[in-house]
């Protein structure tokens, strides 16, 4: 019997059993992928507070976010220019390969191209049953299972959980790009209505080109790159695009008897921006911790595990849930509403609070603040 099995290799998932299997336990991972970190659908954007807390692998690192510039749906727009580096964007085949290396090291197992297809929990364990490539299927037992699925929850019912119920849909393409190092995002209900689109800048000469909606992610993503890069089809495949669900919200209860849920499985992703890695990160950490007390008492029922679920909504559950709330508002707006806010940017000040209270990583002070300014709630009509 194993202590411990991961269902997912992420790298919410790689990192758990990195950290456990140097904690000293019995730890193996199965991931549905042929391949560690093939295919991955991210961005690949970390703040810089999660490498300098995690040490994160630098090797992986494509190119930084620094200037960012906002385009309204008119064309109007601003730029936002700290004096720091915000961000990292880190080749995502590359960063769960390093997680991937370091569980191996510290003696964990990982078994690729298999797939979970039935789940028991029983009193004195778990029992996990795993389909392999060639249709073999065999059964795994441990004392405790974590699921870092991502986006697939079908694994859920058979643990008595229950998966979130809000998404945005996502869609992301890597393309040739010369033009400048500036990150620009744009706003706008004909550009990726109910949130936004951006276009990140990599090193040699390419770009991650993507967008968030509440509908039809691949009808406006065409349409974007046929604004910014005309003939793009002439020499990139439509088949390259890469589409996903992306959670909005935390799940109700993220654990159960020997069970714990972490990353974007969780709802461990930032509600503004779609974002998961660090909060995946503080979350897998968390659960790390939690199950190192619950294997010195051998004590896995769900009373023991619910100390994780308390420490990580209460780290990052009303970032969670303020951003899921400005971001249902912001859905709401019609693109004359968001040129208003555009044009109350310099007049209210609201690039002062930026550079006042913005972090990557932590929305909750400049949102607040936005809050705050009588203009821009009218805006919104809503009361905070």
């Amino acid at each position: 019997m194993h202590d411990v099995l991961i269902v997912g290799g992420g790298h919410a998932g790689l990192f758990t059993a990195s950290r456990l299997a140097e904690a000293g336990l019995d730890v193996c991972l199965f991931d549905q992928k042929k391949e560690i970190g093939k295919p991955v659908v991210c961005t690949g954007i970390i703040g810089a507070e999660a490498f300098e807390k995690f040490n994160l692998p630098e090797e992986t690192i494509l190119g930084r976010i620094q200037q960012v510039r906002f385009f309204s749906p008119a064309g109007n727009f601003f730029d936002y220019l700290p004096t720091e580096t915000l961000a990292w964007v880190v080749d995502r085949t590359r960063f769960n390969r390093y997680f991937s290396d370091q569980a191996l090291k510290k003696g964990a197992t990982i078994q690729t191209g298999c797939r979970v297809t039935g789940v028991r929990i029983k009193k004195e364990g778990v029992s996990v049953r795993v389909r392999l490539g060639d249709q073999t299927e065999i059964s795994h037992e441990a004392k405790v299972l974590i699921l870092a699925t991502g986006v697939n929850y079908k694994l859920f019912e058979w643990v008595g959980l229950e998966a979130p119920s809000s998404f945005l849909l996502g869609a992301q393409i890597h393309i040739p790009y010369s033009a400048e190092e500036r990150t620009t995002v744009f706003f706008g209900r004909e550009v990726a209505p109910g949130s936004f689109a951006w276009i990140v800048p990599l090193t040699q000469g390419r770009a991650r080109v993507g967008l968030l909606s509440e509908r039809n992610p691949l009808f406006y993503l065409k349409r974007l790159l046929d604004q910014i890069r005309p003939g793009w089809r002439d020499d990139i495949r439509e088949s390259e695009i890469d589409l996903r669900p992306v959670v909005q919200g935390p799940i109700e209860k993220s654990f159960a008897d020997r069970v714990l849920v972490i990353g974007e499985a969780a709802g461990q992703i930032k509600t503004t921006t779609g974002g998961g890695i660090y909060y995946g990160l503080l979350g897998a950490q968390m659960a790390v911790e939690t199950l190192t007390g619950a294997f010195r008492k051998n004590r896995f029922h769900a009373s023991v595990l619910s100390p994780y679920e308390n420490r990580w909504k209460k780290t990052i559950g009303e970032e969670l849930r303020l951003g899921h709330y400005f971001r249902k508002l912001f859905a709401k707006l019609s693109d004359e509403q968001i040129e208003g806010l555009f044009d109350r940017v310099s007049t209210e000040h609201l690039l002062d609070a930026a550079h006042r209270e913005a972090d990557f990583d932590w929305h909750k002070s400049l949102l607040l603040s936005i809050f705050k300014i009588p203009t821009l709630r009218k805006v919104f009509r809503q009361p905070f």
